[in-house]
């Protein structure tokens, strides 16, 4: 009885078919692989040699498993056992979960089965042997070892085999895992993995390292959420037990550790009193406390005893033996079945407490796992050549997505859109700044560019260089200094020319900026997206792309910079067919040069006292005339030559800019951008060889699969069957 319920009452309870079922789904959920990508919960055994621990893996497994006890063989491997009540006779499996391959080094989990199943009990013990020499020798297939006759092999020589099996190389320890499925009647579902136990020396002409090796195998199977059951024999003190240490190391507060006495029969007299404060939970406390086990001795093991007797006599033992027989709040932690329950309650409580965040981790597993295939470039397609034209047409009309600024590519043009702005207030600076007025009429500053109502003045003209601008002296001088055979009043045409080519003499430069930017922007932006396109195909078609991209990009660059030459020389001499608009901004020019200088003429007019004028020329009967009308009598401005060709230069700048502002950007775009765009297909067809007649081949040898890449989405692939595997069993589960 446990807890005032029988055994056949708890394994037929609901909690009991729900742990079942729990240990089931991690079994099976081992048996995909999966403990390789998730913590599974799980049981480990573990202890020191001879402390007992095959005996009570023996008698855990309701005993169903004869461990070898060879020497040299029974303790070189992990063995899992999966055990699973049913109504059916007894039977076994043997698999063996391969953790390394025949070097040695780590590999993704697999299972082999590993001969018939068993369904006689007396075949099982020569079967584990067989299979724990095959993960010793895993160069060695499988198929010759199932039907080995290992009573021919030399215990003392570790069980070597024989030459003729071929094998590599015996291994001292493997952690490639002998798996036990284990079902039939009168079990109690349970999952378990015995370790090696732990040893502190070695035998003559073995390896030392193999005391570490064994040390850091069971530390790696006793992390996470792994309830370790620790064995210990209560023959030599706890504190001499490595075991007992590891478990604390691992589980420093015992919230995970079980702990399983052994061999109460050994004690020596008045050693009970320190035992019984450790059962009580008064020394060495662990949350799941500790159970007592007797298991048969060596006599009793060498007679052959059954399970069934080794249990009544377990029985008679603590209901007689004082001082176990006294204790009898404690007789529930005493013997094996009371052990074999609580380890598959606590099995079962682990595994459900631990089911969501393992639905979570899988979740997040499985979508990594498909991003990183996602990454990976398509299989090699059987039609490569048609392949690479698709992907070659592909970034071509990317690449006029990019130029058209269709949406979701307009960061090219959001880039070219600053410098043509940047480009039109460069030009406008270079716009003629007139003074008009003479250096001894005490006015300075030019009259500012005239602009359309709706285009603000811009502050920066004003910070603009002044050795650029001319006075009315300045200008005269120029023109005085063209004159050669002219008439009189006839200014020069080279005299305007020259004044016309002072503001052109930069714009070459502030084309060719503007044209840079664009430039680099657009190969900075090519070159992305030709990554974006090839870069998963190994290297040589990225590479081969990238070169032809850029020889697009040089050929268009180099024939936009002739083009922006060619129209900058057209500049050169000056012309106009729009007289209108020349006509009228002259006049506006003339208008604003003459308001400008009004000042400085009705200022002389007033020193002839107007009044006094206006008068005496009333008296000769020259009535309503007024002071303006005196300026007209004075005659012209003597600099009325000099504001004509101020105001022409100036009404031809606007002329000239508005025509440059819009052409630039126009050559640039027409000649450049949309040329790449236009010539971008056939240069990556004709640069690939994609019409040759072996262009199957190269294309083929284009669109190979890096060796690396290959290794890699086979992984991947590998990894995404197992997680889909796990993901179908936990939502059959959860059904």
């Amino acid at each position: 009885m446990i807890n005032g319920f029988s055994s056949a009452a708890i394994t037929q309870s609901e909690y009991a078919r729900r742990t079942k079922d729990l240990i089931s789904l991690i079994t099976d959920l081992r048996g995909l692989g999966a403990q390789a990508h998730f913590d599974l919960p799980r049981i480990a055994v573990i202890g020191n040699t001879s402390v007992g621990k095959s005996s009570l893996v023996e008698a855990l497994s309701g005993g169903y498993v004869s461990v070898p006890r060879a020497v040299n063989c029974c303790t070189r491997s992990p063995m899992e056992c999966r055990i699973i009540r049913s109504d059916s006779p007894w039977q076994c499996q043997i698999i063996i979960r391969w953790e390394n391959d025949a070097d040695g080094n780590k590999i993704t989990s697999r299972e082999e089965l590993f001969g018939p199943v068993l369904h006689d009990r007396s075949e099982l013990e020569e079967m584990i042997r067989r299979a724990q020499l095959a993960v010793l020798n895993p160069s060695v297939p499988v198929q010759y070892l199932v039907d080995l006759d290992t009573s021919t092999l030399d215990d003392d020589k570790n069980f070597e085999l024989p030459a003729s099996l071929g094998s590599k190389r015996q291994f001292q320890f493997s952690e490639s895992v002998v798996c036990l499925n284990l079902s039939g009647p009168d079990l109690t579902d349970l999952a378990f993995i015995d370790l090696p136990g732990l040893i502190s020396n070695v035998g003559p002409g073995d390896d030392p390292s193999n005391i570490d090796a064994v040390k850091n195998m069971v530390m790696k199977h006793i992390e996470g959420n792994t309830l370790i059951l620790l064995t210990i024999t209560m023959r030599d003190d706890i504190d001499n037990q490595g075991a007992a240490r590891l478990a604390q190391e691992a589980d420093i507060n015992g919230d995970r550790t079980i702990g399983a006495l052994t061999k109460p029969d050994t004690i020596q007299a008045f050693e009970e009193k320190g035992w019984i404060r450790i059962l009580e939970g008064l020394s060495r406390p662990l949350k799941y406390g500790y159970y007592m086990t007797k298991q048969p001795n060596p006599e009793e093991l060498k007679s052959g005893i059954s399970y069934e007797a080794a249990r009544m006599n377990e029985e008679e033992f603590f209901r007689t033996t004082p001082p176990w027989c006294n204790m009898a709040n404690h007789r529930d932690r005493m013997g094996t079945p009371q052990l074999t329950k609580a380890l598959s309650k606590l099995l079962g409580t682990v595994i459900n407490r631990a089911l969501p965040e393992l639905r979570r981790n899988l979740k997040d597993s499985l979508q990594d796992v498909r991003d990183q295939l996602a990454s990976l470039p398509p299989p090699p397609p059987e039609d490569s050549a048609s392949e690479l034209l698709k992907l070659v047409t592909g970034f071509s009309a990317d690449v006029g997505a990019l130029v058209e600024g269709a949406q979701g590519s307009e960061q090219l043009l959001r880039q070219c859109r600053p410098a043509y702005k940047q480009f039109k207030r460069d030009i406008r600076r270079t716009a003629p700044r007139f003074v008009p007025f003479t250096a001894t009429e005490g006015k300075k500053g030019c009259v500012e560019l005239m602009l359309e109502p709706e285009e603000p003045v811009e502050s920066e003209q004003a910070a603009e260089d002044k050795t650029l601008e001319m006075n009315l002296d300045a200008v005269g001088e120029h023109v005085e200094g063209s004159v050669t055979r002219e008439l009189p009043y006839n200014v020069p045409f080279k005299a305007k020319i020259a004044l016309i080519e002072k503001f052109l003499v930069n714009w070459g430069t502030h084309s060719t900026a503007c044209f840079d930017t664009v430039h680099s922007a657009a190969a900075a932006a090519l070159k992305d997206l030709a990554r974006a396109h090839f870069a998963r195909y190994g290297t040589t078609l990225p590479d081969n792309v990238e070169a032809i991209v850029e020889s697009v990009v040089e050929q268009c660059q180099a024939r936009t910079a002739e083009r922006l030459q060619w129209m900058l020389e057209l500049e050169d001499p000056p012309f106009t067919n729009n007289d209108h608009y020349f006509s009228i901004y002259r006049e506006r020019y003339l208008t604003k040069y003459r308001d400008a200088r009004k000042d400085i003429r009705d200022d002389g007019m007033q020193k002839a006292n107007l009044d006094e004028a206006i008068a005496a020329l009333a008296g000769l009967g020259w009535h309503g005339l007024v002071a303006e009308d005196l300026g007209r009598l004075s005659g012209p401005d003597p600099h009325e030559q000099e504001l004509t060709v101020m105001a022409e230069t100036a009404a031809y700048f606007h002329v000239a800019y508005k025509r440059i502002i819009d052409n630039v950007p126009r050559v640039i775009d027409h000649d450049f951008l949309r040329a790449v765009s236009r010539e971008m297909q056939g240069a990556l067809v004709v640069g690939l060889r994609l019409g040759d007649d072996n262009a199957s081949a190269r294309a083929k040898a284009y669109l190979s699969e890096d060796e690396n890449v290959a290794v890699t989405r086979a992984q991947l692939v590998d990894k995404r069957l197992l997680l889909e595997g796990v993901q179908t069993r936990l939502r059959v589960f959860g059904m």
